[in-house]
């Protein structure tokens, strides 16, 4: 039978200039209709990717087949064409797995997980200045050689600002993370950039990893829904 990664890898290696998203969507459900749910392949295609770092956080065990390139196509990974793998993170970045959870359900985790975060990263480009008056936003998932930055951003003294988005909870890793980040933007700027670590919560563990990193500043976020009634025409 086959797997959707075993799908998506044979129509990915018979393309030559790379697919789109929708080319891999449009064929998966034209040859296999109704074999699997959006949200399956929208997994897929965050997980399978090879230099994509934080799939290898929420989705440990998956097969990383996939290159994705700045324009959002998709390639079969080549280590000759694409580069050895420098987007693993390091074992203490490896603690959110879920290996008592089955593969339909990390994967719908996944996904819930990664739509709540673009939303909320998205929601903070358009909104830096609620953080902090004179926030301006330069750039968002910029790779660097130590990682993905969540958002580049300026203050109101054109000081440079490293900011990290976490779902849920913070974590020890994120401390790290985000360390590692100041650490090459001071020493390609040569001068220490300021940092905000943004989560829904701050364990007291964390607090304390946090009063050795200067110019660290932490903003918890808070999720609100709002309600509203539908008209139904008749």
């Amino acid at each position: 039978m086959t797997t959707m990664a075993g799908a998506i890898r044979s129509f990915v290696e018979q393309s030559v200039g790379g697919l789109t998203r929708q080319q891999i969507r449009d064929h998966i459900n034209g040859n296999y209709p109704g074999q699997w749910t959006a949200n399956t392949l929208t997994a897929h295609l965050y997980a399978c990717v090879i230099n994509n770092p934080k799939a290898y956080i929420h989705h440990r065990s998956a097969d990383r087949f996939l290159y994705r390139s700045d324009d959002g196509k998709f390639y079969r990974y080549d280590v000759q064409q694409h580069g050895v793998n420098t987007w693993a993170p390091s074992l203490e970045n490896e603690e959110d797995t879920y290996e008592s959870e089955d593969e339909s359900s990390i994967e719908e985790l996944v996904e819930t997980s990664i739509t709540l975060e673009r939303d909320v990263e998205t929601y903070l480009v358009r909104n830096l200045d609620s953080i902090e008056k004179g926030l301006r936003f330069i750039e968002r998932q910029v790779s660097i050689e130590v990682g993905r930055v969540d958002i580049l951003a300026e203050d109101a003294t054109g000081r440079r600002v490293v900011i990290e988005l976490k779902v849920g909870q913070a974590k020890d890793s994120a401390v790290g993370q985000i360390a590692r980040y100041l650490g090459w933007y001071s020493r390609q700027d040569g001068k220490r950039p300021r940092g905000i670590l943004i989560a829904s919560e701050f364990p007291e563990a964390v607090r304390y990893a946090i009063e050795s990193i200067p110019d660290l500043m932490l903003v918890q976020y808070k999720v609100q829904f709002a309600f509203n009634s539908v008209a139904i025409d008749e």
